[in-house]
């Protein structure tokens, strides 16, 4: 949550306008192509839209305002950071900690927040996604040449979203499938940059 300020606050220094720098700073890296004016301008004006959408001295989701920000950089033409910006800032995707992986790095896919919970839960729109985020990511181990972890959350509970529900073998098929799925995907990326290793798929449920 972060707070939106009243005209006293903003007075007073308080910024939502650095807030949201920062945080596009934090998660687009290299992908983000906006000189520091030009990324001021963006978060003032998201800033602006959250001040008269929402009242003053009042909490708003996180989550949002990387959805408002992830936006206003499409609308931009920075398809690549706005997709960093929604993987890595709504905590899709974040570094974790496994004693079974040796000291590899592990980097946390949460499944569960990919899922469309409405009719429009087809599986192609799924699995282009995640192809989407998979590419998004993979800059985490461009320093290690691939070596590393990629940890799946929730596998099993986005099967059955996925599914629609469906009995207990097509979820276990699916399940196998999504795995199965990322590494393809880790393959092809690790042919495209020339790695030295393909990042291990686990799955974390298990």
């Amino acid at each position: 949550m972060i707070w939106i300020p009243n005209n006293d606050e903003r007075e007073n220094g308080t910024s939502v306008v650095s807030h949201i720098e920062r945080v596009i700073a934090e998660n687009c890296g290299d992908d983000l192509l906006l000189d520091s004016g030009q990324a001021t301008e963006l978060a003032s004006a998201v800033a602006t839209f959250l001040e008269q959408s929402q009242d003053s001295g009042s909490y708003v989701d996180s989550g949002y305002l990387v959805m408002l920000a992830s936006r206003a950089l499409s609308s931009l033409g920075e398809q690549g950071a706005a997709h960093r910006l929604l993987v890595f800032g709504s905590g899709l995707v974040r570094p974790s900690e496994w004693e079974v992986t040796g000291g590899e790095d592990v980097w946390t896919l949460d499944l569960r927040q990919m899922t469309v919970r409405d009719d429009a839960a087809l599986e192609l729109v799924f699995f282009n996604s995640l192809n989407i985020v998979l590419a998004c990511i993979a800059d985490v181990w461009e320093q290690t040449q691939g070596r590393g972890v990629l940890g799946l959350r929730h596998v099993c509970d986005t099967a059955t979203a996925v599914l629609g529900g469906g009995k207990p073998g097509a979820v276990s098929a699916l399940a196998s499938e999504i795995r199965k799925s990322c590494e393809a995907k880790l393959a092809q990326i690790y042919t495209e940059r020339g790695w030295q290793h393909i990042p291990a798929v686990m799955n974390l449920d298990l």
